[in-house]
Protein backbone atom coordinates (compact mmCIF):
# COMPACT_ATOMS: atom_id res chain seq x y z
CA UNK A 1 0.00 0.00 0.00
CA UNK A 2 1.29 3.50 -0.82
CA UNK A 3 2.20 6.01 2.07
CA UNK A 4 -0.27 8.33 0.69
CA UNK A 5 -3.17 5.84 0.79
CA UNK A 6 -2.25 4.54 4.46
CA UNK A 7 -2.04 8.54 5.43
CA UNK A 8 -5.38 9.00 4.06
CA UNK A 9 -6.86 6.19 5.91
CA UNK A 10 -5.59 6.77 9.49
CA UNK A 11 -6.83 10.72 8.47
CA UNK A 12 -10.57 9.32 8.32
CA UNK A 13 -9.99 7.53 10.92
CA UNK A 14 -8.98 9.68 12.94
CA UNK A 15 -12.06 12.01 11.74
CA UNK A 16 -14.11 9.54 12.80
CA UNK A 17 -12.44 9.09 16.54
CA UNK A 18 -12.57 12.73 16.70
CA UNK A 19 -16.25 12.79 15.73
CA UNK A 20 -17.35 10.31 18.27
CA UNK A 21 -15.60 12.22 20.82
CA UNK A 22 -17.46 15.16 19.61
CA UNK A 23 -20.93 12.94 19.69
CA UNK A 24 -20.48 11.46 22.88
CA UNK A 25 -19.99 14.50 24.69
CA UNK A 26 -22.05 17.61 22.61
CA UNK A 27 -24.94 19.27 24.56
CA UNK A 28 -28.76 17.77 23.22
CA UNK A 29 -29.54 21.28 22.43
CA UNK A 30 -27.24 22.64 19.80
CA UNK A 31 -25.32 26.04 20.16
CA UNK A 32 -23.21 27.61 18.52
CA UNK A 33 -20.40 25.95 16.14
CA UNK A 34 -17.16 25.58 18.12
CA UNK A 35 -13.86 26.83 16.68
CA UNK A 36 -9.78 25.76 17.74
CA UNK A 37 -7.09 27.81 16.47
CA UNK A 38 -4.10 26.22 17.26
CA UNK A 39 -0.95 28.44 17.06
CA UNK A 40 0.77 28.71 13.92
CA UNK A 41 4.18 26.56 13.70
CA UNK A 42 6.58 29.17 12.73
CA UNK A 43 9.83 28.13 11.21
CA UNK A 44 11.80 30.97 10.91
CA UNK A 45 15.93 32.27 12.04
CA UNK A 46 14.26 34.96 14.25
CA UNK A 47 11.87 35.04 17.18
CA UNK A 48 8.37 35.76 15.79
CA UNK A 49 6.30 35.14 18.95
CA UNK A 50 4.93 38.38 18.78
CA UNK A 51 3.58 37.37 15.30
CA UNK A 52 2.43 33.94 16.12
CA UNK A 53 0.29 35.64 18.79
CA UNK A 54 -0.72 38.37 16.74
CA UNK A 55 -2.42 36.13 14.22
CA UNK A 56 -4.03 34.38 16.62
CA UNK A 57 -5.63 37.14 17.74
CA UNK A 58 -6.69 38.47 14.65
CA UNK A 59 -8.41 35.15 13.88
CA UNK A 60 -10.19 34.57 16.99
CA UNK A 61 -11.54 38.31 16.52
CA UNK A 62 -12.42 37.95 12.88
CA UNK A 63 -14.54 34.56 13.55
CA UNK A 64 -16.42 35.03 16.60
CA UNK A 65 -20.04 35.45 15.82
CA UNK A 66 -22.14 36.11 18.74
CA UNK A 67 -24.34 32.75 19.48
CA UNK A 68 -23.69 31.16 15.72
CA UNK A 69 -19.45 30.45 16.04
CA UNK A 70 -17.67 30.23 19.79
CA UNK A 71 -13.69 30.25 19.85
CA UNK A 72 -13.24 28.20 22.19
CA UNK A 73 -10.34 30.56 24.76
CA UNK A 74 -6.44 29.91 24.16
CA UNK A 75 -6.10 28.54 27.63
CA UNK A 76 -8.28 25.49 26.96
CA UNK A 77 -6.81 25.13 23.65
CA UNK A 78 -3.54 24.87 24.95
CA UNK A 79 -4.44 22.41 27.78
CA UNK A 80 -5.15 20.15 24.71
CA UNK A 81 -2.05 20.88 22.59
CA UNK A 82 0.20 17.64 24.33
CA UNK A 83 -2.94 15.39 23.63
CA UNK A 84 -1.89 14.04 20.44
CA UNK A 85 1.42 12.76 21.05
CA UNK A 86 3.59 12.42 17.90
CA UNK A 87 0.80 13.24 15.40
CA UNK A 88 1.54 15.83 13.54
CA UNK A 89 -0.53 17.56 10.94
CA UNK A 90 -4.26 17.86 10.03
CA UNK A 91 -4.08 14.18 11.90
CA UNK A 92 -2.79 16.36 15.43
CA UNK A 93 -5.48 18.71 14.65
CA UNK A 94 -8.35 16.23 14.22
CA UNK A 95 -7.24 14.60 17.39
CA UNK A 96 -7.21 18.22 19.01
CA UNK A 97 -10.21 19.23 18.01
CA UNK A 98 -12.18 15.85 19.13
CA UNK A 99 -10.87 16.80 22.69
CA UNK A 100 -12.08 20.08 22.17
CA UNK A 101 -15.57 19.11 21.60
CA UNK A 102 -15.12 21.73 18.53
CA UNK A 103 -16.52 21.16 15.02
CA UNK A 104 -13.46 22.86 13.52
CA UNK A 105 -10.13 23.67 14.12
CA UNK A 106 -7.95 26.14 12.38
CA UNK A 107 -4.31 25.46 11.53
CA UNK A 108 -1.17 26.49 9.97
CA UNK A 109 2.54 27.35 9.51
CA UNK A 110 4.64 30.49 8.60
CA UNK A 111 7.79 30.48 7.02
CA UNK A 112 9.94 32.66 6.94
CA UNK A 113 12.63 32.88 3.82
CA UNK A 114 14.75 36.15 3.90
CA UNK A 115 12.13 38.51 3.14
CA UNK A 116 9.76 36.65 2.01
CA UNK A 117 6.57 34.71 3.70
CA UNK A 118 4.46 31.85 3.18
CA UNK A 119 1.70 31.13 4.95
CA UNK A 120 0.21 27.74 4.46
CA UNK A 121 -2.99 26.98 7.01
CA UNK A 122 -6.29 25.09 6.92
CA UNK A 123 -9.60 25.11 8.34
CA UNK A 124 -10.32 21.69 8.90
CA UNK A 125 -14.34 19.95 9.74
CA UNK A 126 -13.58 17.83 12.51
CA UNK A 127 -16.39 15.45 11.32
CA UNK A 128 -14.93 15.18 8.64
CA UNK A 129 -18.07 15.54 6.39
CA UNK A 130 -17.10 18.99 4.28
CA UNK A 131 -13.64 19.17 2.46
CA UNK A 132 -10.68 21.08 4.51
CA UNK A 133 -10.36 25.04 3.14
CA UNK A 134 -6.97 25.39 2.23
CA UNK A 135 -5.18 28.92 2.36
CA UNK A 136 -1.66 29.14 0.82
CA UNK A 137 -0.13 32.28 0.03
CA UNK A 138 3.91 34.12 -0.29
CA UNK A 139 4.23 37.64 0.92
CA UNK A 140 6.69 40.12 0.38
CA UNK A 141 7.58 40.95 4.06
CA UNK A 142 6.17 40.47 7.43
CA UNK A 143 4.22 43.77 7.34
CA UNK A 144 1.81 41.68 4.72
CA UNK A 145 1.13 38.83 6.96
CA UNK A 146 -1.45 40.21 8.85
CA UNK A 147 -3.78 41.30 5.98
CA UNK A 148 -3.62 38.02 4.02
CA UNK A 149 -4.34 36.43 7.34
CA UNK A 150 -7.85 39.04 7.23
CA UNK A 151 -7.98 37.80 4.04
CA UNK A 152 -7.90 34.33 4.73
CA UNK A 153 -10.63 34.80 8.17
CA UNK A 154 -12.91 36.56 5.13
CA UNK A 155 -13.00 33.78 3.11
CA UNK A 156 -13.73 31.05 6.08
CA UNK A 157 -16.43 33.91 7.56
CA UNK A 158 -18.23 33.71 3.76
CA UNK A 159 -17.69 29.77 2.68
CA UNK A 160 -17.92 28.33 6.30
CA UNK A 161 -20.56 30.07 7.94
CA UNK A 162 -22.40 31.77 5.60
CA UNK A 163 -21.12 35.25 6.97
CA UNK A 164 -21.69 38.29 4.81
CA UNK A 165 -18.71 40.26 5.30
CA UNK A 166 -17.19 43.15 3.40
CA UNK A 167 -13.68 41.20 1.96
CA UNK A 168 -10.67 42.81 2.82
CA UNK A 169 -8.83 44.53 0.01
CA UNK A 170 -5.55 43.26 -0.57
CA UNK A 171 -3.16 46.04 -1.94
CA UNK A 172 0.28 44.78 -3.68
CA UNK A 173 3.40 46.56 -2.22
CA UNK A 174 5.53 48.88 -3.94
CA UNK A 175 7.56 47.46 -6.62
CA UNK A 176 10.57 46.86 -3.82
CA UNK A 177 8.09 44.50 -1.88
CA UNK A 178 5.74 42.89 -4.28
CA UNK A 179 2.79 40.74 -2.78
CA UNK A 180 1.69 37.75 -5.01
CA UNK A 181 -1.82 37.53 -5.89
CA UNK A 182 -4.18 36.76 -3.40
CA UNK A 183 -6.35 33.22 -3.07
CA UNK A 184 -9.75 32.86 -4.67
CA UNK A 185 -11.63 35.30 -7.41
CA UNK A 186 -11.56 38.83 -7.63
CA UNK A 187 -14.29 40.23 -5.86
CA UNK A 188 -15.96 40.81 -8.94
CA UNK A 189 -16.72 37.29 -9.85
CA UNK A 190 -18.09 34.71 -7.72
CA UNK A 191 -15.87 33.57 -4.62
CA UNK A 192 -14.28 29.77 -5.22
CA UNK A 193 -12.39 28.25 -2.10
CA UNK A 194 -11.04 26.02 -4.29
CA UNK A 195 -9.09 28.54 -6.26
CA UNK A 196 -5.36 28.80 -4.35
CA UNK A 197 -2.65 28.64 -6.23
CA UNK A 198 0.80 28.91 -5.93
CA UNK A 199 2.47 31.56 -7.65
CA UNK A 200 5.71 32.40 -8.85
CA UNK A 201 6.48 35.71 -7.24
CA UNK A 202 6.63 39.23 -8.39
CA UNK A 203 9.57 40.18 -7.36
CA UNK A 204 12.82 38.16 -5.16
CA UNK A 205 14.59 38.77 -1.93
CA UNK A 206 16.30 41.86 -2.71
CA UNK A 207 19.97 41.84 -0.79
CA UNK A 208 23.03 43.74 -1.99
CA UNK A 209 26.32 42.29 -3.26
CA UNK A 210 28.92 40.57 -1.52
CA UNK A 211 32.49 40.52 -2.10
CA UNK A 212 35.50 42.26 -2.88
CA UNK A 213 36.83 41.32 -6.69
CA UNK A 214 34.94 42.48 -10.15
CA UNK A 215 31.81 43.11 -10.79
CA UNK A 216 29.70 40.20 -9.74
CA UNK A 217 26.15 40.06 -10.18
CA UNK A 218 23.56 36.75 -9.99
CA UNK A 219 21.12 36.13 -11.98
CA UNK A 220 18.40 36.22 -9.37
CA UNK A 221 17.83 38.88 -6.67
CA UNK A 222 17.36 36.63 -4.35
CA UNK A 223 20.84 35.57 -5.02
CA UNK A 224 23.77 37.10 -3.31
CA UNK A 225 26.93 37.45 -5.92
CA UNK A 226 30.16 36.85 -4.06
CA UNK A 227 32.55 38.83 -6.50
CA UNK A 228 33.94 36.68 -9.29
CA UNK A 229 31.76 37.92 -11.69
CA UNK A 230 29.21 36.34 -14.16
CA UNK A 231 28.52 39.77 -16.47
CA UNK A 232 26.60 43.00 -15.74
CA UNK A 233 22.88 43.19 -16.61
CA UNK A 234 19.13 43.63 -14.64
CA UNK A 235 18.18 41.23 -12.73
CA UNK A 236 14.69 40.33 -13.09
CA UNK A 237 12.76 37.20 -11.14
CA UNK A 238 11.67 35.74 -7.71
CA UNK A 239 11.30 32.51 -5.77
CA UNK A 240 8.31 30.23 -5.77
CA UNK A 241 7.51 27.62 -3.06
CA UNK A 242 4.86 24.44 -3.57
CA UNK A 243 2.70 23.01 -0.49
CA UNK A 244 4.38 20.52 1.15
CA UNK A 245 4.84 16.78 0.84
CA UNK A 246 4.04 14.43 3.58
CA UNK A 247 7.09 12.55 2.50
CA UNK A 248 10.56 12.55 1.84
CA UNK A 249 11.59 13.68 -1.31
CA UNK A 250 15.05 12.18 -2.33
CA UNK A 251 15.39 12.89 -5.81
CA UNK A 252 13.46 15.50 -8.76
CA UNK A 253 14.40 16.24 -12.28
CA UNK A 254 12.92 18.27 -14.96
CA UNK A 255 12.55 16.64 -18.38
CA UNK A 256 9.41 16.36 -20.99
CA UNK A 257 9.12 12.69 -20.45
CA UNK A 258 5.84 12.14 -21.72
CA UNK A 259 6.38 13.60 -25.08
CA UNK A 260 3.75 16.04 -24.99
CA UNK A 261 6.23 19.31 -26.03
CA UNK A 262 6.52 20.08 -22.26
CA UNK A 263 8.32 20.23 -19.54
CA UNK A 264 7.58 17.83 -16.17
CA UNK A 265 8.62 17.88 -12.70
CA UNK A 266 9.60 14.16 -12.15
CA UNK A 267 9.55 13.48 -7.87
CA UNK A 268 10.77 10.95 -6.46
CA UNK A 269 10.25 10.02 -2.21
CA UNK A 270 11.90 6.92 -0.50
CA UNK A 271 9.21 4.81 -2.18
CA UNK A 272 7.15 6.77 -4.68
CA UNK A 273 7.59 7.80 -8.36
CA UNK A 274 4.97 10.84 -9.31
CA UNK A 275 4.78 12.87 -12.51
CA UNK A 276 3.97 16.43 -12.06
CA UNK A 277 3.06 19.29 -14.22
CA UNK A 278 2.90 23.31 -13.78
CA UNK A 279 -0.68 24.45 -13.90
CA UNK A 280 -1.59 27.94 -13.73
CA UNK A 281 1.71 28.26 -11.19
CA UNK A 282 0.11 25.33 -8.94
CA UNK A 283 2.37 22.23 -9.03
CA UNK A 284 -0.88 19.34 -10.35
CA UNK A 285 0.14 15.69 -10.03
CA UNK A 286 -0.41 13.96 -13.15
CA UNK A 287 0.95 10.33 -12.63
CA UNK A 288 1.88 8.30 -9.67
CA UNK A 289 4.03 5.59 -10.96
CA UNK A 290 2.92 2.03 -10.24
CA UNK A 291 4.50 -1.26 -10.32
CA UNK A 292 7.86 -0.46 -9.78
CA UNK A 293 10.17 -2.23 -7.54
CA UNK A 294 10.06 -2.23 -3.92
CA UNK A 295 12.82 -0.43 -1.81
CA UNK A 296 14.02 2.86 -0.61
CA UNK A 297 14.24 5.24 -3.90
CA UNK A 298 17.49 7.40 -3.42
CA UNK A 299 17.74 9.11 -6.41
CA UNK A 300 16.15 10.39 -9.98
CA UNK A 301 17.41 11.64 -13.36
CA UNK A 302 15.94 12.13 -16.72
CA UNK A 303 17.70 11.86 -20.27
CA UNK A 304 17.27 10.42 -23.50
CA UNK A 305 20.27 7.86 -23.96
CA UNK A 306 18.44 5.25 -26.12
CA UNK A 307 17.72 8.46 -28.87
CA UNK A 308 14.14 7.99 -29.61
CA UNK A 309 13.07 11.56 -28.47
CA UNK A 310 11.49 10.34 -24.82
CA UNK A 311 13.88 10.58 -21.76
CA UNK A 312 14.28 7.33 -19.30
CA UNK A 313 13.62 8.15 -15.95
CA UNK A 314 16.73 6.28 -13.82
CA UNK A 315 15.86 5.89 -10.16
CA UNK A 316 18.55 4.57 -7.78
CA UNK A 317 17.11 2.41 -5.36
CA UNK A 318 18.20 0.52 -2.37
CA UNK A 319 17.25 -3.02 -1.66
CA UNK A 320 15.67 -4.03 2.17
CA UNK A 321 17.69 -3.05 5.22
CA UNK A 322 19.89 -0.49 2.43
CA UNK A 323 22.15 -3.11 2.00
CA UNK A 324 22.44 -3.84 -1.61
CA UNK A 325 21.08 -1.89 -4.84
CA UNK A 326 18.16 -2.28 -6.90
CA UNK A 327 17.71 0.47 -9.27
CA UNK A 328 15.44 0.58 -12.52
CA UNK A 329 14.71 2.70 -15.78
CA UNK A 330 11.10 3.73 -16.66
CA UNK A 331 10.42 5.06 -20.04
CA UNK A 332 6.67 6.18 -20.99
CA UNK A 333 5.51 4.70 -23.66
CA UNK A 334 1.39 3.77 -25.26
CA UNK A 335 0.20 6.25 -22.94
CA UNK A 336 1.98 4.69 -19.27
CA UNK A 337 5.24 4.62 -18.14
CA UNK A 338 6.91 0.90 -18.52
CA UNK A 339 9.74 -0.81 -16.85
CA UNK A 340 12.59 -1.26 -19.31
CA UNK A 341 14.97 -2.84 -16.34
CA UNK A 342 14.71 -3.54 -12.98
CA UNK A 343 16.73 -5.05 -10.16
CA UNK A 344 19.76 -2.89 -11.45
CA UNK A 345 22.83 -3.20 -9.17
CA UNK A 346 24.17 -0.16 -10.65
CA UNK A 347 23.88 3.50 -9.93
CA UNK A 348 22.46 6.00 -12.31
CA UNK A 349 23.48 9.68 -12.88
CA UNK A 350 22.69 11.79 -16.06
CA UNK A 351 25.12 14.63 -16.97
CA UNK A 352 23.87 17.54 -19.59
CA UNK A 353 27.05 19.02 -21.13
CA UNK A 354 27.38 22.30 -21.53
CA UNK A 355 27.78 21.88 -25.55
CA UNK A 356 23.95 19.83 -24.86
CA UNK A 357 24.92 16.64 -25.11
CA UNK A 358 23.49 14.30 -22.24
CA UNK A 359 25.27 11.57 -21.24
CA UNK A 360 24.30 9.10 -18.86
CA UNK A 361 26.85 7.27 -15.96
CA UNK A 362 27.13 4.18 -13.84
CA UNK A 363 28.85 3.26 -10.83
CA UNK A 364 28.22 -0.66 -9.56
CA UNK A 365 27.75 -1.84 -6.09
CA UNK A 366 28.53 -5.20 -4.99
CA UNK A 367 27.18 -6.97 -2.54
CA UNK A 368 29.15 -7.43 0.75
CA UNK A 369 31.46 -4.29 -0.50
CA UNK A 370 32.62 -2.19 2.10
CA UNK A 371 32.56 0.95 0.47
CA UNK A 372 30.31 2.55 -1.80
CA UNK A 373 32.91 4.29 -3.54
CA UNK A 374 34.49 1.13 -5.40
CA UNK A 375 33.11 0.53 -8.25
CA UNK A 376 34.80 2.48 -11.26
CA UNK A 377 32.84 4.72 -13.01
CA UNK A 378 32.19 4.41 -16.47
CA UNK A 379 29.49 5.94 -19.34
CA UNK A 380 27.21 3.69 -19.71
CA UNK A 381 25.16 2.91 -23.37
CA UNK A 382 22.25 0.84 -24.24
CA UNK A 383 22.62 -2.06 -26.03
CA UNK A 384 20.28 -4.93 -26.76
CA UNK A 385 18.03 -3.64 -24.38
CA UNK A 386 20.03 -3.63 -21.80
CA UNK A 387 22.89 -1.01 -20.34
CA UNK A 388 26.03 -1.86 -20.42
CA UNK A 389 29.38 0.18 -19.42
CA UNK A 390 31.40 2.04 -22.41
CA UNK A 391 34.00 4.34 -21.62
CA UNK A 392 35.77 4.27 -17.79
CA UNK A 393 35.52 7.53 -16.37
CA UNK A 394 36.92 7.21 -13.42
CA UNK A 395 38.54 4.26 -11.56
CA UNK A 396 37.49 2.60 -8.31
CA UNK A 397 37.53 3.83 -4.91
CA UNK A 398 37.72 7.25 -5.67
CA UNK A 399 34.02 8.88 -5.44
CA UNK A 400 30.43 7.68 -5.67
CA UNK A 401 28.39 8.61 -9.12
CA UNK A 402 25.39 10.21 -7.17
CA UNK A 403 28.19 12.75 -6.14
CA UNK A 404 29.96 13.33 -9.39
CA UNK A 405 29.66 15.72 -12.39
CA UNK A 406 32.28 15.49 -15.58
CA UNK A 407 32.88 18.89 -17.69
CA UNK A 408 35.55 21.04 -19.12
CA UNK A 409 36.53 23.68 -16.47
CA UNK A 410 39.54 24.27 -17.09
CA UNK A 411 38.77 25.47 -20.61
CA UNK A 412 42.20 23.53 -21.65
CA UNK A 413 40.37 21.31 -23.88
CA UNK A 414 40.12 18.41 -21.42
CA UNK A 415 37.29 16.67 -19.42
CA UNK A 416 37.69 17.09 -15.25
CA UNK A 417 35.47 14.63 -12.88
CA UNK A 418 34.65 16.80 -10.07
CA UNK A 419 33.17 14.70 -7.63
CA UNK A 420 32.83 14.60 -4.08
CA UNK A 421 35.43 12.49 -1.34
CA UNK A 422 34.07 10.06 0.94
CA UNK A 423 34.64 12.97 3.92
CA UNK A 424 32.86 15.72 1.71
CA UNK A 425 35.31 17.56 -0.13
CA UNK A 426 34.97 18.36 -3.74
CA UNK A 427 37.81 17.53 -5.74
CA UNK A 428 38.99 17.69 -9.35
CA UNK A 429 40.16 14.29 -11.09
CA UNK A 430 41.91 13.93 -14.44
CA UNK A 431 39.78 11.75 -16.14
CA UNK A 432 42.50 10.30 -18.29
CA UNK A 433 44.99 9.70 -15.29
CA UNK A 434 42.44 9.37 -13.00
CA UNK A 435 45.15 11.64 -10.28
CA UNK A 436 43.55 14.52 -7.90
CA UNK A 437 44.51 17.93 -9.61
CA UNK A 438 42.30 20.09 -6.90
CA UNK A 439 40.88 19.74 -3.80
CA UNK A 440 38.37 22.11 -1.45
CA UNK A 441 39.51 23.12 1.67
CA UNK A 442 36.03 23.37 3.00
CA UNK A 443 33.68 20.50 3.08
CA UNK A 444 30.25 20.78 1.06
CA UNK A 445 26.92 18.66 -0.08
CA UNK A 446 26.14 16.43 2.54
CA UNK A 447 23.33 14.26 2.57
CA UNK A 448 21.42 12.25 5.08
CA UNK A 449 20.87 9.35 3.18
CA UNK A 450 22.99 6.17 3.52
CA UNK A 451 23.79 2.69 2.62
CA UNK A 452 24.26 -0.15 4.93
CA UNK A 453 27.38 -1.42 5.06
CA UNK A 454 28.33 -5.14 6.52
CA UNK A 455 28.61 -4.25 10.12
CA UNK A 456 32.24 -4.05 11.61
CA UNK A 457 31.17 -3.85 15.58
CA UNK A 458 29.07 -6.58 17.02
CA UNK A 459 25.76 -4.71 17.53
CA UNK A 460 26.47 -1.30 15.77
CA UNK A 461 25.00 -0.22 12.11
CA UNK A 462 27.75 0.68 9.86
CA UNK A 463 26.39 3.88 7.86
CA UNK A 464 27.86 4.80 4.72
CA UNK A 465 26.20 8.24 3.68
CA UNK A 466 25.98 9.42 -0.47
CA UNK A 467 27.69 12.53 -1.37
CA UNK A 468 24.86 15.44 -2.90
CA UNK A 469 24.73 15.92 -6.39
CA UNK A 470 26.55 17.79 -8.17
CA UNK A 471 25.54 19.96 -11.29
CA UNK A 472 27.10 21.79 -14.47
CA UNK A 473 25.03 24.04 -15.82
CA UNK A 474 25.39 27.73 -17.61
CA UNK A 475 23.35 30.08 -17.13
CA UNK A 476 24.63 32.83 -18.70
CA UNK A 477 25.07 30.87 -21.92
CA UNK A 478 28.92 32.06 -22.61
CA UNK A 479 30.21 28.25 -22.89
CA UNK A 480 32.10 27.84 -19.47
CA UNK A 481 30.29 25.47 -17.42
CA UNK A 482 29.55 26.60 -14.11
CA UNK A 483 29.15 23.76 -11.29
CA UNK A 484 26.38 24.03 -8.40
CA UNK A 485 26.62 22.95 -5.33
CA UNK A 486 25.02 22.71 -1.93
CA UNK A 487 26.61 23.70 1.47
CA UNK A 488 24.47 23.00 4.83
CA UNK A 489 25.68 23.78 8.40
CA UNK A 490 25.45 20.35 10.04
CA UNK A 491 23.95 19.63 13.76
CA UNK A 492 26.82 17.14 14.69
CA UNK A 493 29.81 19.45 13.39
CA UNK A 494 30.99 16.19 11.15
CA UNK A 495 31.80 14.87 14.57
CA UNK A 496 29.80 11.76 14.47
CA UNK A 497 29.86 9.17 11.81
CA UNK A 498 26.76 7.27 11.98
CA UNK A 499 24.38 10.43 12.28
CA UNK A 500 23.73 13.34 10.54
CA UNK A 501 21.39 16.53 11.29
CA UNK A 502 21.25 19.51 8.99
CA UNK A 503 19.66 22.64 10.42
CA UNK A 504 20.13 24.98 7.10
CA UNK A 505 21.08 25.06 3.54
CA UNK A 506 22.09 27.30 0.59
CA UNK A 507 22.78 26.41 -2.79
CA UNK A 508 26.81 27.76 -4.74
CA UNK A 509 27.43 28.24 -8.10
CA UNK A 510 31.30 28.33 -8.60
CA UNK A 511 33.60 28.48 -11.54
CA UNK A 512 37.21 27.85 -12.06
CA UNK A 513 39.53 31.25 -11.57
CA UNK A 514 42.46 29.27 -13.03
CA UNK A 515 43.87 28.34 -9.29
CA UNK A 516 40.93 26.59 -8.22
CA UNK A 517 36.71 26.70 -7.93
CA UNK A 518 35.55 29.93 -6.48
CA UNK A 519 32.14 30.85 -5.46
CA UNK A 520 30.22 33.06 -8.02
CA UNK A 521 27.17 33.58 -6.25
CA UNK A 522 25.00 31.85 -3.61
CA UNK A 523 20.92 31.75 -2.44
CA UNK A 524 19.82 33.03 0.74
CA UNK A 525 20.01 30.30 3.27
CA UNK A 526 17.31 28.35 4.00
CA UNK A 527 15.93 25.97 7.30
CA UNK A 528 16.05 22.13 6.03
CA UNK A 529 18.39 20.27 4.16
CA UNK A 530 18.73 19.96 0.43
CA UNK A 531 18.16 16.65 -0.64
CA UNK A 532 18.03 17.49 -4.59
CA UNK A 533 18.33 20.32 -6.59
CA UNK A 534 17.99 21.03 -10.65
CA UNK A 535 17.87 23.81 -13.46
CA UNK A 536 15.33 23.46 -16.06
CA UNK A 537 11.96 25.12 -17.67
CA UNK A 538 9.79 23.44 -14.55
CA UNK A 539 7.00 25.90 -15.55
CA UNK A 540 7.54 26.12 -19.40
CA UNK A 541 7.56 29.73 -19.30
CA UNK A 542 10.56 30.41 -21.51
CA UNK A 543 13.31 30.86 -19.09
CA UNK A 544 15.68 28.09 -16.76
CA UNK A 545 14.77 27.93 -13.12
CA UNK A 546 16.97 26.59 -10.37
CA UNK A 547 14.44 23.78 -8.69
CA UNK A 548 15.64 23.02 -5.10
CA UNK A 549 14.22 20.24 -2.73
CA UNK A 550 13.70 20.96 0.89
CA UNK A 551 13.38 18.70 3.58
CA UNK A 552 11.95 20.51 6.69
CA UNK A 553 11.11 16.93 8.52
CA UNK A 554 12.74 13.66 8.75
CA UNK A 555 10.01 11.77 9.29
CA UNK A 556 12.69 9.36 11.07
CA UNK A 557 10.79 9.47 14.15
CA UNK A 558 7.80 7.02 14.87
CA UNK A 559 4.59 8.24 14.57
CA UNK A 560 6.02 11.58 13.06
CA UNK A 561 5.51 12.39 9.17
CA UNK A 562 8.21 13.88 6.93
CA UNK A 563 7.24 17.26 5.42
CA UNK A 564 9.17 17.97 2.28
CA UNK A 565 8.94 21.16 -0.41
CA UNK A 566 10.14 22.19 -3.88
CA UNK A 567 11.06 25.84 -3.83
CA UNK A 568 12.52 27.26 -7.41
CA UNK A 569 14.42 30.67 -8.57
CA UNK A 570 14.09 32.14 -11.79
CA UNK A 571 17.31 32.45 -13.70
CA UNK A 572 17.38 35.82 -15.90
CA UNK A 573 21.48 36.20 -16.41
CA UNK A 574 20.59 39.24 -19.10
Amino acid sequence: MKKSNHHRRCTMILAGLALLLCFTVSPALAGPMRVAILPFEVNAEKDLSYLQQGILDMLGSRLAWQDKVEVINKAEVQSALGAPGNFEGESRALLIGGKLKADYVLFGSLTVFGDSVSIDSRMVDVSGQKPPLPFFVQTQGINEVIPQINQFATNINQTVFGRTVARPTVMAAPQSGAVTATPGQPPSQPYDPHMHPEKLMASGIQEGYEGTGGQGSAPNPAFVATGAGMGAGQNVGGFWKSRSFKDLITGIAVADVDGDKSNDVVVVTENQVSIHKMQNGQLVQSTEVQNTSSGTYISVDAGDINGNGIPEIFVSSLGAGRSNVNSFVLEYAGGNYKVLLKDETWYYRVVETVQGGTILLGQQQRAAEKSIFKGEIYEMNWEGGRLVPGARVLKGGKANVLGLTVADITDAGDRSVIAYSDWDRLRLYNSVTGEMTWEDGDRSGGNATYFELPPVDRGGPNYQYFPLRVRTTDIDKDGKPEILIARHDELSRNMLKDFRSFSKARIESLQWDGLGLVPVWKTRTFSGRTSDFTVGDFDNDGVDELVIAVVAKEGSIAFTTAKSSLIAFDLNPQ
